[in-house]
């Protein structure tokens, strides 16, 4: 067995395992279990956790919005760095070609490159805009501009400050939401 199958068997247990660990912890019993002092620097692993690993779903939205009590700015500073850094490895996977990604699935991202290499000066915004408002997962984005070769500050840039912003606006939004939601349903 080589290296490189070594790394992936051990990225896909630790992806088993922390699904496990997540489906039997509620994001308040984590946050009581980590202390509400490293609750800054736990956002940042999941988040990063949730980058790292390629169209999954590692909840860290969970996590922010039950962070109550906490500063939502640097709630949301913590996740999307940690985002950011988990994507770098999506655009190297990208970047790589096919050596990790399926050939099906190469051929549609293909076709999206294109699309996007046709209307270079939009990318940007797109990318933004993506971050700012979209709640799934950046791999899309980033390995489909890996492959494509498109510069990597081009693409992390423009998709970092939007997923800032989605972040942030996330961490606040679950800070006001359940004030907002009792006085408008039981307002008495």
């Amino acid at each position: 067995m080589n290296a490189l199958h070594i790394f992936r068997i051990a990225l896909l247990l630790l992806f088993v395992g922390g699904t496990i660990f997540f489906y039997y912890s509620s994001p308040e019993e984590l946050i009581l279990f980590i202390g509400v002092e490293n609750a800054y620097a736990l956002m940042f692993i999941l988040a990063l956790l949730g980058g790292l690993t390629t169209f999954s779903g590692i909840p860290y939205h969970a996590i922010l919005m039950a962070s109550g009590g906490l500063n939502p700015f640097f709630l949301g500073i913590s996740a999307a760095s940690g985002v950011m850094v988990g994507d770098t490895t999506s655009y190297y996977i990208g970047y790589r070609g096919g050596t990790f990604v399926p050939q099906g699935i190469q051929k549609i991202l293909q076709k999206f490159c294109t699309f996007c290499l046709a209307h270079p000066k939009m990318l940007p915004i797109i990318f933004f805009l993506y971050g700012s408002f979209v709640p799934f997962s950046n791999d899309f984005i980033v390995i489909s501009m890996g492959l494509a070769r498109y510069p990597f500050w081009r693409v992390m840039v423009p998709l970092g400050l939007g997923n800032f912003v989605f972040n942030i606006s996330l961490a606040y939004f679950a800070l006001h939401a359940y004030d907002f939601i009792k006085n408008i349903f039981f307002y008495i």
